[in-house]
């Protein structure tokens, strides 16, 4: 197999610490992620730097010789990894580049396993984001990112690796900062009730956006792809919209949970109206197979007719919102059982009366003959 260079972002060193002798190589493996939350690549520099003489081709030919420690962000690895079956970049003018089958992705990666089968690999937090301002904003998703970032990498090596320690410094841009926290409780909301794997790479990704290297202009189209991928993955558990017109007292309306993850989810729903014209039951916790619909019924009970509309926010089981509540118009065309009574009491009045007017009329006459 062709020796394909082994790109070393970053910088390449030798120093002495408590863990590493004086005479081993220090080699960082990362940078700023390229890849968008929907698959597409910012630009073809990954692609680039990987084929023959590119970035990545400059020191296999000549690999470090000696003890070596390679800290690898797995982030990297997975984005050169998608490379392989095809990929889709953005040119210069912002429009679409499909390029097929890339082998030459899958022949660097494993060249790298073959390169670093005696050496010792240590993991970087998962996009390389900055540890200050994680550790200082949200610290329990930090060991988060950590703990899945081991094993992202320890997956892709094929091997065991050293856990991620402090790395990242400096601060992330500004449109970065002021969508993370956002992002980060809408989709820790969403990995609470579904766990599979697209939930935890969208999870992971948000990591990728506080890389303090980004461009501004990189970290803006990243940061907006994720925040348009959260929203997304929340209407992935919605219920359907529709209008109703309700003509009796008593209904009971039909509503379509739908679940479009991978994974059989379990929901309450929270239902309130909007005025006092009907009175809704609340409904017990329903369960939604994977990638399927169900049906339910809320019992109504109107009290006048008019227009309203229901509140439906889809909740966890432990109460937490998932995305925005969904209303349901409802025209309700009933008569009420006072106003029925009230109606047929006059009916009954007003027949009383001809009755009274006809027995007069007969006595009137009676009396003239």
């Amino acid at each position: 197999m062709k020796k394909i260079a082994l790109f070393i972002s970053g910088f390449l060193i030798a120093f002495a610490s408590p863990s590493i002798s004086s005479a081993e190589t220090l080699i960082n493996l990362n940078k700023p992620s390229t890849q968008l939350a929907d698959g597409r690549f910012i630009n073809n520099d990954l692609a680039l730097s990987i084929s023959p003489g590119g970035d990545l081709d400059a020191l296999l030919s000549k690999p470090v010789r000696g003890a070596r420690t390679w800290v690898i962000d797995p982030a990297l690895l997975e984005e050169i990894a998608s490379l392989g079956d095809g990929y889709t970049y953005l040119d210069s003018d912002g429009e679409e580049v499909i390029v097929g089958d890339f082998a030459i992705a899958n022949e660097w990666l494993t060249l790298l396993r073959f390169l670093t089968r005696n050496d010792r690999i240590v993991a970087t937090t998962y996009g390389s984001p900055s540890y200050s301002y994680l550790s200082r904003i949200a610290p329990g998703e930090l060991a988060i990112y950590n703990q899945l970032s081991l094993m992202r990498l320890q997956e892709l090596m094929g091997r065991d690796v050293i856990a991620p320690d402090s790395n990242g410094a400096g601060e992330p841009a500004a449109v970065a900062r002021n969508s993370y926290n956002p992002m980060r409780k809408t989709i820790r909301v969403l990995n609470s009730l579904v766990t599979t794997n697209d939930v935890e790479t969208l999870r992971l990704g948000l990591a990728k956006t506080l890389n303090p290297s980004l461009s501004r202009a990189n970290a803006t189209l990243l940061t907006r792809s994720y925040q348009s991928e959260v929203k997304r993955f929340e209407k992935r558990i919605r219920v359907s919209s529709g209008n109703y017109t309700i003509t009796a007292s008593r209904y009971e309306l039909p509503l379509t949970v739908i679940n479009d993850f991978d994974q059989q989810v379990s929901v309450d729903l929270d239902i309130t109206t909007t005025n006092s014209r009907v009175l809704v039951d609340q409904i017990p916790r329903i369960t939604i197979d994977p990638r399927s619909q169900l049906q339910i019924k809320v019992p109504l009970n109107v009290i006048a007719s008019g227009d309203t509309s229901l509140r439906i926010q889809i909740r966890t089981p432990k109460g937490s919102a998932i995305g925005e509540a969904e209303r349901i118009p409802l025209r309700l065309a009933v008569i009420s059982p006072v106003t029925t009574w009230f109606t047929t009491g006059m009916a009954i009045i007003l027949l009383l009366a001809a009755i009274i007017q006809s027995v007069r009329r007969v006595k009137r006459r009676k009396n003239h003959e």
